[in-house]
């Protein structure tokens, strides 16, 4: 036995952290379904093992988060201060946001199209109908994470108001609560500022290249926790939630994951070819770390960190654009979300049999893109902006008609947000790398050369 571990710690040493990784989340899923089947949580011994865990993951997603805002800020400025041709910026913002506004499009298309022809929500009306809202009260603080309709029921808010909130009134207080739009519009103005002040902006320059730089050094050392992180995460995750919602929602699951892939294998790759001449298995590769923190956090912003570290040092992708892109499509470009409320919808309208007419899919398309363009960086919140489209269909289209479902779709949606961030990750540095490419800025040699790759530390 003391052979056959020691034979297995080698075995893990010594392949590359992303392998370290992928075995740390079939670890943890194995160990937490038998934590979750043998009623473990039950016993002193095992809340306590639980508690243990939830604690490590959630040191493990600080840490990452700790450094999403010197580094957004830092690469930001670094790389608009070098403008100073704001035509320059405008034409990539253009690419940017259009190639943002394509991908949701087709993610929403690929949903709204296989729930129309699977129909996931025929015959859950029975599951429903006895499904009830469990109450759990295993965290660490004992607070109470009953789900409630009113919980879930938002107001919307009009687009004028959503557009003043992308403004800061108080810069330092966006910056302290990891607030990203209106950080990344002072930080571009900050750095627009900078560019055309000329030697008296150079101190400041200089220091927020210093920052950068130190900034990244800290992520080399911060993913010296990723894998005991990730496992804690995926454990913890698996050991409260359990396996028995798939069984029951196997084709709704069956639907997302399908249309999730389906914009891994086709989509994304296409568009890499046609408009970039970039080969996608050497961008997946390049970002393997990344798509697998962003699994085992389920947050495209503590993955923030990672993603930009993996493209610039493996994908080849320069720091100008890398910079820009990334931290906007952490907070805007939620593709794998915009076709998860999509699906979702039409699931509940389903399940609760009602007739879903054709215009009524044009308008979950739009209002899906609009919604989770306005989610918060945090999980599930796919589930919450959901009351911005369903209210939109008619009078009487809220959550709290659809509780029964909504339970249902909670039940398993920490898993499904698992897989919807490594989309979003991948969909948003399919755009940084298209984008580099066009400028002239994407380093094929180091992109197409596995051999040159740097790891982060």
């Amino acid at each position: 036995m003391n052979f056959f571990i020691k034979l297995l710690m080698a075995v893990f040493f010594g392949v590359k952290r992303h392998w370290q990784i992928l075995i740390a989340i079939v670890l943890g899923f194995t160990l937490g379904s038998l934590f979750y089947n043998r009623h473990w949580v039950e016993d002193p011994r095992g809340l306590f093992m639980l508690q243990f865990f939830e604690f490590s993951g959630e040191v493990f997603i600080r840490l990452i988060t700790m450094i999403v805002i010197p580094l957004v800020v830092s690469s930001l400025i670094v790389g608009v201060s070098s403008l100073k041709d704001t035509r320059q910026l405008g034409r990539m913002g253009g690419k940017v946001f259009a190639l943002f506004v394509t991908f949701m499009l087709i993610a929403a298309a690929i949903g709204a199209g296989l729930a129309w022809v699977v129909q996931p929500g025929k015959g859950m009306h029975e599951h429903i109908a006895s499904t009830e809202i469990l109450t759990q009260s295993v965290s660490l603080n004992h607070q109470q994470t009953q789900l409630t309709a009113e919980d879930l029921n938002v107001a919307p808010k009009p687009i004028s108001q959503l557009v003043l909130e992308m403004i800061p009134i108080n810069p330092l207080e966006a910056l302290s609560g990891n607030n990203l739009v209106p950080a990344i519009v002072y930080t571009l103005a900050l750095g627009f500022a900078l560019s055309f002040i000329g030697p008296a902006g150079k101190p400041l320059i200089a220091f927020f290249e210093s920052l950068f730089t130190a900034t990244m050094k800290l992520t080399d050392w911060v993913m010296m926790m990723a894998v005991p992180g990730v496992f804690a995460l995926t454990f913890f995750t698996v050991a409260t939630s359990g396996t028995d919602a798939f069984v029951r929602l196997l084709p709704f699951a069956g639907v997302i994951i399908t249309g999730l892939l389906i914009q891994i294998v086709i989509v994304f790759p296409v568009f890499l070819q046609v408009f970039g001449r970039v080969d996608a298995i050497h961008l997946y590769r390049a970002i393997s770390e990344a798509m697998l923190v962003a699994f085992g956090t389920a947050s495209s912003s503590a993955t923030l960190p990672i993603t930009i570290a993996n493209c610039e040092l493996r994908a080849g992708i320069s720091n100008r654009v890398g910079s820009f892109v990334l931290p906007t499509g952490a907070s805007i470009n939620k593709t794998a979300t915009t076709m998860f409320q999509v699906v979702a919808v039409m699931f509940l309208l389903q399940a609760y049999q009602i007739a879903i007419e054709p215009w009524m899919v044009v308008m979950i398309i739009v209002l899906s893109i609009i919604a989770s363009v306005a989610a918060a960086a945090v999980p599930s919140a796919g589930l919450i902006t959901m009351s911005l489209i369903l209210g939109s269909l008619g009078d009487g289209f809220t959550l709290a008609k659809f509780a029964g479902g909504m339970a249902l779709l909670w039940s398993i949606d920490r898993v499904l947000d698992m897989c919807r961030t490594v989309v979003n990750v991948i969909s948003s540095v399919t755009v940084a790398a298209i984008v580099a490419a066009s400028e002239g800025e994407l380093r094929r040699d180091v992109l197409n050369n596995p051999a040159v790759w740097q790891d982060v530390a």
